[in-house]
C-alpha cells in the first residue's frame, strides 16, 4: 500500500508537532523533579500516571473498548510503561536530567543493533559507549551516583522492553486506544503503593497537587496526542530521527529550569548518543521486511 503523498505545511507542521511534544515531554519532566521535594519520586510516578490515564481515557474515548481481551493485550505494554516512568524518576532525583534520558536512550539504541547486522553498528556501539564514558566520568572529587546510573540502566532495558510490547499490539488496537488503555493498566498498577500516598499529601498541598496535573499534562497527555498526529505524515525514519533529539532537549531543559549546567565532556557524552541513535536510523536497511508502527513511545 502506497504511502500518502503530503505538502510541506503539512510535514512542517508534523515536524513541529513533534519538536512540541519532545519539548513539553523534557520541560514536564523538569517540573516533576521540582515536586519530588513534595511528592517523592514513586509519588510523581503515581499522580503522572494517574491523571495522564485520566486525561487520554477523556481524549480517546476509550472505554468503549474496554474488555478482558482488549485488557489482557495492553497489559505488558502498561506495565512496562509504568515501569519506564518508575526507574526514570528514581534516576531523576539522583542525576541531571540530560543525563538520566541519555543513559535510558542506550536501550532502544541496544534494540536496535541487536536487530541489525551491519558493519556500521560497530561504529555506532562505539560511539554509544564513548558517549557514556564520557556520561559516567567522575568530575573533580565528585563520583557518580552509582544507584542512579543503575536506575536509569533499569528504565533503558523497560524502554526496549516497552517497545516490543508496542510492536506487539501493532495493527490490533488503535495507537490511541493502546496509549490510553495501557497508561490505564500502568497507572492502576501503581496505584495503591505511589497514587494513593501522594493524593493524599495532595489533599495538604492542594496547590502542588494541581502542579502535578500540569506535569501528567506536559508529560504523557500532550506529546503522546502531538506525536499521534504527526506519525500520520511522517516515516517512522524520519520520526526516529527526530526522537534522537530528545537527549538533547532534556540537557536543555534541565539547563533552563533546574540550572543543571553539563560539564563540556558530558555534553560530549550526550552529542554521541545522539549521533549513534541517528546514524542507526538514517543508515540503510538490507531487509526488506516492515514492521507496522506500534504506538508512541513516551519518556
Amino acid at each position: 500500500m502506497s504511502r500518502p503523498i503530503f505538502s510541506v505545511k503539512e510535514r512542517l507542521s508534523a515536524l513541529l508537532q513533534v519538536v512540541g511534544g519532545m519539548l513539553f515531554l523534557q520541560f514536564g519532566s523538569s517540573y516533576a523533579k521540582m515536586l519530588f521535594p513534595t511528592f517523592g519520586a514513586a509519588g510523581m510516578v503515581g499522580l503522572r500516571t494517574f491523571f495522564a490515564a485520566i486525561m487520554l481515557m477523556l481524549f480517546f474515548r476509550s472505554w468503549h473498548n474496554l474488555s478482558r481481551r482488549v485488557l489482557l493485550l495492553v497489559l505488558p505494554y502498561g506495565l512496562s510503561l509504568a515501569a519506564m516512568n518508575y526507574f526514570f524518576y528514581l534516576s531523576l532525583g539522583r542525576l541531571p536530567l540530560g543525563t538520566t534520558v541519555a543513559l535510558e536512550f542506550t536501550g532502544p539504541l541496544v534494540l536496535s543493533f541487536i536487530h541489525t547486522r551491519r558493519w556500521s553498528d560497530v561504529v555506532w556501539t562505539s560511539l554509544t559507549v564513548l558517549g557514556l564514558v564520557l556520561l559516567l566520568r567522575p568530575e573533580s572529587a565528585v563520583r557518580p551516583d552509582l544507584i542512579g546510573i543503575l536506575f536509569a540502566l533499569l528504565a533503558a532495558v523497560c524502554w526496549a522492553l516497552y517497545i516490543i510490547f508496542a510492536r506487539n499490539i501493532a495493527g490490533k488496537l488503535p495507537s490511541g486506544q493502546a496509549c490510553s488503555l495501557g497508561m490505564l493498566c500502568g497507572g492502576a498498577a501503581v496505584f495503591v503503593p505511589c497514587t494513593v500516598p501522594a493524593l493524599w499529601v495532595g489533599v495538604h498541598a492542594p496547590l502542588l497537587l494541581g502542579l502535578s496535573v500540569v506535569v501528567a499534562l506536559c508529560s504523557s497527555a500532550l506529546p503522546y496526542t502531538l506525536e499521534m498526529s504527526a506519525m500520520q505524515k511522517l516515516s517512522a525514519r524520519e520520526f526516529g530521527v527526530l526522537c534522537s533529539l530528545e537527549p538533547v532537549s532534556a540537557a536543555l531543559a534541565g539547563a533552563i529550569l533546574l540550572h543543571e549546567i553539563p560539564s563540556l565532556l558530558r555534553l560530549c557524552g550526550i552529542f554521541c548518543v545522539v549521533l549513534a541513535s541517528l546514524g542507526t536510523v538514517l543508515m540503510p536497511q538490507r531487509s526488506n521486511t516492515t514492521v507496522p508502527d506500534g504506538p508512541t513511545l513516551p519518556e
